[in-house]
C-alpha cells in the first residue's frame, strides 16, 4: 500500500477531505518564486532589526533550519512541500511578549519596513491598516499558532515557512492543519513578519502576478476579516480585508514548521 502524499509536485497542500472553501484545482496563475537563501544575510538583517538574544549564532540558525528541511524531505508524505517555496527564518526570544497586535504594531511590522528599506531601497512597505492593532487580534482555535507564541517567550524560534495552502479559505486552512503532523502550525503575524524580514522580495514578481498572503492564524475583531500582505508593483502593503470564509485564486495561507 502506498503512503498518501500530503503535497503535490509543486508543493501545494492537497485540498482533500475539507468542508470549507478551497479550490480543488489550481491553474497556478498567481505565484511567488523561491528567493535565494543566504543564511548569513538573513541572520545579519534580523540581527540588525530585531536584535539577537541568548547567544544565538548564524550557525545555530543554519543548523536548525536545515534540519527542519531535511526532516521534511525524509518523510515521503511531506517531501513534496520542499518543491514549493520554503523560507527559513528565526525570531529572537521575546520574554516580554504580551498582546500580539501591540507587538506587531510596535516591533515586527516596523521591522518589515526596515528590512524592505535595506534590501529594496527604491521601493517601500506601507501599513495601510490605520486602526490600532492593540487588543484587536486573537489566535484562531485549531491553528496551533499558540505553540509558536509560547515558544517565543522562552527561546529564539527557528522555523521554515511554506505558503503551501494556496487558494484556500482560512477555515479550510484550519481544517487542513489538523490533518498534518503536529510540527505544522498555521502562520500568524509575528512569524510572517519574520519571513518578510528574511526575504523582503518574496512577493516581487517580474512576470505574472504574486498572491496575497494572509496572517492565517489570526482573527481580527468584528466580521470575518483578517490581515494580509499584498504587493502593488514592487511595493509591499499590509491590509485588513473581509474574507467572509471564502477562497480566492490569489489568496494564500502558509504553514510554519518549527525545529
Amino acid at each position: 500500500m502506498t503512503t498518501q502524499q500530503k503535497f503535490d509536485q509543486h508543493g501545494r497542500c492537497i485540498p482533500n477531505g475539507l468542508h470549507s472553501a478551497a479550490n480543488e484545482l489550481s491553474r497556478r496563475y498567481f505565484l511567488c518564486d523561491q528567493p535565494e537563501i543566504d543564511y548569513d544575510e538573513i541572520y545579519d538583517r534580523v540581527a540588525s532589526i530585531l536584535s539577537v538574544q541568548d547567544g544565538f549564532t548564524v550557525e545555530d540558525f543554519k543548523t536548525r533550519a536545515q534540519k527542519i528541511i531535511a526532516e521534511l524531505q525524509s518523510d515521503v508524505t511531506t517531501e513534496n512541500i520542499t518543491k514549493g517555496v520554503c523560507i527559513p527564518f528565526f525570531v529572537p526570544v521575546n520574554p516580554d511578549l504580551g498582546d500580539i497586535g501591540a507587538a506587531l504594531e510596535n516591533q515586527y511590522l516596523p521591522g518589515v519596513g526596515r528590512a524592505y528599506a535595506q534590501k529594496l531601497p527604491e521601493y517601500e512597505f506601507t501599513n495601510q491598516h490605520k486602526e490600532k492593532l492593540d487588543g484587536s487580534l486573537t489566535i484562531i482555535e485549531g491553528s496551533r499558532h499558540e505553540r509558536f507564541i509560547n515558544a517565543l517567550k522562552t527561546r529564539t524560534v527557528v522555523g521554515v515557512f511554506c505558503p503551501c495552502m494556496t487558494e484556500y479559505s482560512i477555515p479550510a486552512s484550519v481544517e487542513k492543519i489538523a490533518q498534518l503532523p503536529k510540527k505544522f502550525l498555521l502562520t500568524g503575524g509575528i512569524d510572517l513578519c519574520a519571513v518578510f524580514i528574511a526575504a523582503p522580495d518574496l512577493l516581487i514578481k517580474v512576470n505574472n502576478y504574486p498572491p496575497t498572503i494572509w496572517f492565517s492564524a489570526l482573527a481580527t475583531s468584528g466580521e470575518s476579516a483578517g490581515l494580509h500582505f499584498e504587493a502593488y508593483g514592487y511595493n509591499l502593503n499590509l491590509y485588513r480585508r473581509a474574507h467572509l470564509n471564502h477562497a480566492a485564486e490569489y489568496w494564500w495561507n502558509g504553514v510554519t514548521v518549527l525545529g
